[in-house]
Parts: C-alpha cells; structure tokens; sequence
C-alpha cells in the first residue's frame, strides 16, 4: 500500500468513527416511530411530523433519526439533527405539548 492509500484509508477510519461517536446511547423505553403509531393513537400524543418539524426548528438542521421514549406517563421525542455546518445536535421533544 502506498503512503497515499494509506492515509486515504485512515481518512476514511477516522471519519466513520467519528460519525459513529456522534451518535446517542439508545434510550430505555425507546422505540422508532414506525412502531409507536398505536402508542401515538392512544396517549393522543403530537404526531411524530410534528415532532420531527419541531426538532428541526430547534437543531437548525436535518432529523437523521427520532425515536419515541416513555418513562412511566411521560413522553418525549428524542431526535438527532445534522446541521447545516455538519454539527450533531441531540433535541428532545415533549411530545404532549410539542414544545
């Protein structure tokens, strides 16, 4: 391998490590909002649009991934927002009030 090669390939290391260390620990009582519909529908919580709009607002960027959280009664959206200059932001969102 030349040096050229070489340094391409730890390029390429270091930036899906570090894209991986961006990423938030999972949330006990989490789950996608693919699966969380019926508990969306029954604890007549925000819609998870709603929630992904309201993040976005917040983090000033893109949701790369939401996940619904429960805790007892309480609801909250947990979102990741890419930003526009490449910043990783973790937004919550209650997902009640929406706020």
């Amino acid at each position: 391998m030349t040096c050229h090669a070489f340094k391409m390939f730890a390029a390429i290391v270091i930036a899906a490590f570090a894209s991986f260390a961006a990423v938030p620990p999972a949330y006990a009582g989490c789950m996608p909002l693919g699966a969380a519909g019926g508990l969306i529908a029954k604890n007549k919580l925000v819609p998870g649009r709603v929630a992904v709009n309201r993040a976005q607002a917040k983090g000033g960027g893109k949701v790369i991934k939401i996940v619904l959280c429960q805790n007892g009664n309480n609801f909250v959206y947990r979102a990741t927002v890419l930003g526009k200059q490449g910043a990783v932001k973790n937004i919550a969102v209650n997902a009640r009030t929406g706020q």
